[in-house]
C-alpha cells in the first residue's frame, strides 16, 4: 500500500539543508580571514548551530526510514527486502557521490600538479571509495574532496538499519533503553575512569561518534513510529519554549544533550508549521513556499556534497579584505544559487549516467542466451 506523502520530512531536509550551508559559510569567513561585519551562524548559546542541523537531519533520516520501510525488510530477497533496500540506498548514495568526487579529485589533481599521493598512501582510496573519508578525516589526511563527515555516519548507520528495525519492531522498550544508556556512557565517559583505556583509543569527536549519531537517528524512528499524532500544540508549545531557552540562555548540561533535546524540538516545531500550512491549501496558495521546500529537499544530498567546495573556493579569493552585512547576506544567496545550480546538474548528470548504464545492462541480459 502507498504511504501518504509527508510533507513535514521536505521542510525539515530543506531547512536543515540550508542551515548547514549557512553554517559552514558563516565558517568560511573565519577560515579564510574574511574581516568585517557579516553573518554569524556558528554558535548558540549551548553549542553550534552546525551540530545541531546534522542532528536534525539523523532524526529526519531514521524517521523517513522507518516511515517507509517500518513495514517491509520482512525477507532477504525480493521487492522491499533487506537487499533491495541496499540496493536502492547504494544507488541513492554513492554514484552521485562517485562522479562529484572525480571532478574535485581531476581538479585538486592539476592544482596540486600530481595524482595520488597528497592524501597519503593509495590505500586511503578504499576510504574514499566505500565513502567514508570525510568521516575518517580525523584520523589523518587522505582523498576526502567532497561532502561532509556525516556521509560516512549515515552510511554506518543505513548498513545497521535492517538491524534497528527488527529492534525496534520486535524490542522497542528494551532497545530504547539500549540506545539511550550507550548514548549516556559516551557522553560521560570522559568522567568515569574505568574508561580510561576506551577513552585513549577512542579520539573521534564526541558530536560525530556513532553512539551519538545513532541516538538522533533512534529518536527520529521512534517519531516515525509515534506517527502525526505527536504533531499539536500540546508539543509545539513546550518545544518553542525549550528552544527559546537552549538557544539564548547558558546551561549548565552537556552539550551532546542539549543538542539532542534542541532538534528534537526543532523538528516538532517544523513538522507542526508543515502540518499547519497543509491544513490551509483549501483557501490559500503556498506556490513560493512549496517550490522553495522542494527544490532543496529534492536536491539537498547534491548540496551537501558540493557546498564546501564552492563556498571555500569563492571566499578565497576574499582572503584579507572585508565584508559589510548587507554583502555577506548578498554574497550568501549568490553562493546558494551557485551551489544550487551545480546541483541540479550534478543530479541531472548522475541520473542519465544512472539510467545509460541500466539501459545497456537490461539489453545485454536481454542478448545474453539463457
Amino acid at each position: 500500500m502507498k504511504k501518504e506523502r509527508r510533507n513535514e520530512f521536505d521542510l525539515i531536509r530543506a531547512v536543515s539543508t540550508v542551515a548547514i550551508v549557512l553554517f559552514h559559510y558563516s565558517f568560511a569567513f573565519i577560515q579564510y580571514g574574511v574581516g568585517g561585519r557579516y553573518i554569524y551562524f556558528m554558535q548558540y548559546a549551548n553549542g553550534a548551530w552546525g551540530a545541531l542541523f546534522v542532528a536534525v537531519f539523523f532524526m529526519l533520516s531514521g524517521s523517513s526510514l522507518y516511515y517507509n520501510w517500518g513495514d517491509r525488510l520482512t525477507s532477504l530477497k525480493g521487492k522491499g527486502g533487506i537487499l533491495d533496500f541496499y540496493k536502492r540506498r547504494w544507488l541513492a548514495i554513492f554514484p552521485m557521490f562517485y562522479i562529484a568526487w572525480f571532478i574535485f579529485y581531476m581538479i585538486n589533481a592539476i592544482s596540486f600538479g600530481r595524482l595520488w599521493n597528497w592524501g597519503g598512501s593509495k590505500a586511503n582510496l578504499l576510504l574514499t571509495f566505500l565513502g567514508m573519508d570525510g568521516y575518517f578525516m580525523y584520523r589523518g589526511l587522505n582523498y576526502y574532496t567532497v561532502g561532509e563527515w556525516f556521509l560516512g555516519a549515515i552510511i554506518i548507520l543505513y548498513i545497521m538499519y535492517p538491524l534497528l528495525q527488527l529492534c525496534m519492531r520486535k524490542l522497542p522498550v528494551i532497545s530504547t533503553v539500549i540506545v539511550i544508556l550507550l548514548f549516556s556512557l559516551n557522553t560521560a565517559r570522559r568522567f568515569i575512569p574505568a574508561l580510561a583505556v576506551y577513552n585513549e583509543h577512542i579520539v573521534i569527536s564526541d558530536n560525530i561518534n556513532i553512539i551519538t549519531c545513532l541516538m538522533s537517528f533512534w529518536t527520529g524512528m521512534l517519531l516515525a513510529g509515534l506517527g502525526r499524532g505527536i504533531i499539536k500544540r500540546m508539543t509545539v508549545i513546550p518545544a518553542v519554549i525549550i528552544t527559546i531557552i537552549v538557544i539564548f540562555v547558558p546551561l549548565p548540561v552537556s552539550m551532546l544533550i542539549l543538542n539532542q533535546i534542541l532538534a528534537l524540538c526543532i523538528y516538532i516545531i517544523l513538522s507542526f508549521i508543515s502540518v499547519c500550512i497543509d491544513g490551509h491549501r483549501a483557501d490559500r496558495s503556498f506556490k513560493v513556499y512549496d517550490s522553495l521546500v522542494i527544490f532543496f529537499s529534492r536536491y539537498s544530498y547534491a548540496i551537501f556534497l558540493l557546498h564546501h567546495q564552492i563556498i571555500q573556493r569563492g571566499m578565497s579569493l576574499f582572503t584579507g579584505r572585508e565584508f559589510t552585512y548587507t554583502l555577506s547576506i548578498l554574497y550568501f544567496l549568490l553562493n546558494l544559487a551557485g551551489i544550487s545550480c551545480a546541483a541540479v546538474i550534478l543530479t541531472k548528470v548522475t541520473d542519465a549516467i544512472i539510467g545509460a548504464v541500466t539501459k545497456t545492462t537490461r539489453r545485454i541480459t536481454m542478448n545474453t542466451p539463457g
